[in-house]
């Protein structure tokens, strides 16, 4: 099924805030519907950009706060052009991080963040119909990634608390602007996750219509 205008859908938050598996879980809903789904994750490591940002991510590489805003601002807008058409085609698009993921990790690590929206707004990303931002606190994120240990690529960020604490502020900023996006949805993040699913239907629903 093709929608007359496709949906951008966000999925934000700190490592282990579950917008992974939501995300996933929402594609399979919104696939059993009978809809057409596509997903982006970033960063996106099976391009250039995102070779260079997963050596970034694993300690093989060192960057300063400025050329890793400018990279993972490069690995997103590389997609822009096929996202658009794919929306412009009736899909619905799902992205497992986007520019809200950049501005506040990298504002965390000392980027005035007037300059990441400065340089954001100049680029002028495709904005996400819903913003969904799984807000956890940061020990929860620490532990979860700890306990899958060997499943999933770990990296720079996952035991530093007070990163996180810094990123999940500015999280808050944005929410609280509605930077990019004029709905954005604070999802609490620790709590089972069919209880979660069902919220994240219930919130996409609406924009089914």
């Amino acid at each position: 099924m093709k929608l007359k205008r496709g949906l951008l859908i966000d999925f934000e938050g700190i490592d282990g805030s579950g917008k992974a598996v939501q995300s996933e879980r929402l594609m399979r809903w919104l696939q059993s519907e009978d809809y057409s789904v596509r997903a982006y994750s970033y960063p996106d490591v099976d391009s250039r950009f995102g070779e260079i940002l997963d050596d970034f991510l694993r300690g093989k590489l060192k960057l300063d706060e400025r050329t890793q805003l400018l990279a993972f601002a490069a690995d997103i807008m590389k997609d822009q052009a096929a996202i658009a058409k794919a929306l412009e085609g009736g899909d619905i698009v799902l992205l497992d991080r986007y520019v809200p993921s950049t501005i506040a990790y990298q504002c965390a690590k000392g980027v005035p963040l007037i300059d990441a929206l400065k340089l954001m707004n100049m680029l002028q990303p495709l904005k996400p119909d819903v913003v969904l931002w799984f807000d956890i606190p940061p020990e929860v994120g620490i532990a979860r990634r700890a306990r899958k240990k060997g499943r999933r690529r770990r990296d720079v960020h996952d035991a530093d608390a007070s990163l996180l604490r810094k990123v999940r502020a500015n999280y808050l900023k944005l929410h609280n602007i509605k930077w990019l996006a004029k709905r954005w949805k604070r999802v609490d993040g620790d709590r089972p996750v069919p209880e979660i699913s069902d919220e994240i239907r219930a919130a996409v629903a609406p924009l089914l219509k």
